[in-house]
């Protein structure tokens, strides 16, 4: 039985995600004589002698502060009296848990000892199993009907013997279970939840003179009963390279188990040039097998392996080919590098510049763009769609408060320019280019 344990604290250093460990349960009579050896516990845990250091885990409850580690024999020994009326009738159970902290490097480990204190008897009570492991199903509408049998004790003196059933940290199962102590039946009181909690672990006590106990091990079965789910609702597949294969990565996931949570893949609108692994979910994009489509979304159906019915979603992704415009601005008034635009404006009247859309993959101008731009400075621009040409826009307020600002005859304006094409027949094809347009004004030459 494992458990995982996340942060302990040992020795004043910090580890990390280890295990709790369960050892055998052993059995000492009560009032032993102090320092009186319990266990070896050479014999309990692997490579203890190799270890860095180890000692007891400090109890919650000074009242079960019993024993201490006697190092040099590497042995568990008494270290106050027992006395089984005192612990047993008072914590209503005869099992005392050990802690032993052992530390290998940056590692920890937790290993559990569960020690029965017996009253002195001629025969003692057993269970015929160590554990029980009891399958419930999730989310069962009919969980008001259903008990479970738990194991029986026995006696060879025939005593009377009485139960009692708790949680592993002694809690009772109040709200999850009810314990029918004359039949021996555990009841259900609610539905479970798997992905809220897929495993209870109990702990059924035998009394009478004696006590003894066994492991209730409560698994909950996973029920498909969770659909996948999308990560992002519609995500982007950027392309942006020409010369290799483009990947993308579909997040889905499914919160149950098993078959249940086992995902497949499959594009339900097959774009030419799209492929998907149908176990992963790696979505391929492969230039060269590409032909151009009105559609701009890839729809992925994801479907799980439930049984008896499989559930599934739909996960949609949009798709944005940016490698296939080059834009250029061109204009016989300005010095261009690069992205660097410098315009000497002679006449405000005139056209700045126009941009040029060539398109990579039919090496010819692009007939069904559209061309939006975005300045640093607003309105100062005015554009015209059909022949693609930059002009002054005349109607700008700010644009009429530096030609009219006399203080200064020569002004120049630095701004930056987005410049955003998309293709109106293919809507996945589209491109983005930034410019600084530095413009200068000669407010005398353009007065004259």
């Amino acid at each position: 039985m494992f458990i995982i344990l996340c942060i302990i604290s040992f020795s004043l250093s910090s580890y990390h995600c280890q295990t709790i460990k369960h050892l055998n349960e052993i059995s000492i009579e009560e009032e032993l004589p102090i320092n009186s050896m319990v266990t070896s516990l050479t014999d309990k845990i692997p490579n203890l002698d190799q270890s860095n250091e180890y000692d007891l885990v400090t109890p919650l409850s000074t009242d079960l502060d019993l024993f201490s580690i006697n190092h040099s024999q590497h042995t568990l020994i008494i270290k106050t009296r027992i006395d089984y009326e005192t612990i047993c009738l008072k914590t209503h159970h005869c099992i005392v848990s050990v802690s032993i902290a052992v530390s290998n490097e940056d590692t920890i480990d937790v290993y559990i000892l569960p020690i029965r204190i017996i009253n002195k008897n001629d025969n003692l009570i057993r269970f015929l199993v160590n554990r029980t492991i009891i399958e419930i199903e999730e989310n069962d509408e009919n969980w008001f009907q259903k008990t479970y049998s738990l194991p029986k004790a026995y006696d060879d003196d025939s005593d009377s013997i009485t139960y009692s059933i708790y949680l592993q940290n002694w809690n009772r199962p109040d709200g999850l279970f009810e314990f029918d102590e004359k039949n021996l039946l555990l009841k259900p009181l609610k539905k479970f939840d798997r992905e809220e909690q897929n495993i209870y672990l109990l702990r059924l006590i035998a009394h009478n003179q004696n006590d003894v106990s066994t492991d209730i091990i409560i698994v909950i079965k996973d029920l498909n009963d969770n659909i996948p789910i999308c990560h992002h609702n519609q995500a982007l597949f950027l392309i942006s390279n020409i010369s290799s294969i483009s990947k993308f990565q579909l997040n889905a996931t499914d919160y149950d188990e098993g078959d249940n949570g086992t995902l497949e893949y499959s594009l339900m609108n097959s774009l030419v040039g799209f492929s998907i692994d149908r176990f992963n979910g790696d979505i391929k994009f492969d230039y060269t097998k590409w032909i151009r489509s009105n559609q701009s979304i890839l729809i992925i159906n994801v479907t799980d392996h439930g049984k008896p019915f499989r559930l599934s979603t739909k996960c949609s992704i949009e798709i944005q080919l940016t490698f296939l415009y080059d834009i250029d601005f061109k204009s016989n008034i300005s010095s261009i590098n690069r992205t660097e635009v410098t315009i000497d404006v002679e006449s405000v009247d005139l056209a700045l510049g126009l941009f040029a859309i060539y398109d990579k993959q039919y090496n010819n101008s692009c007939h069904d763009c559209l061309i939006h731009i975005n300045t640093s400075v607003n309105d100062i621009f005015s554009f015209n769609y059909l022949t693609y040409e930059l002009y002054l826009n005349l109607n700008s307020v700010i644009l009429m408060k530096i030609l009219t600002n006399y203080f200064h005859n020569k002004e120049n304006v630095s701004l930056n320019v987005q410049i955003d094409v998309i293709n109106l027949k293919y809507p996945s094809i589209r491109s983005t280019k930034m410019y600084l347009f530095i413009i200068n004004f000669n407010k005398l030459n353009l007065l004259m």
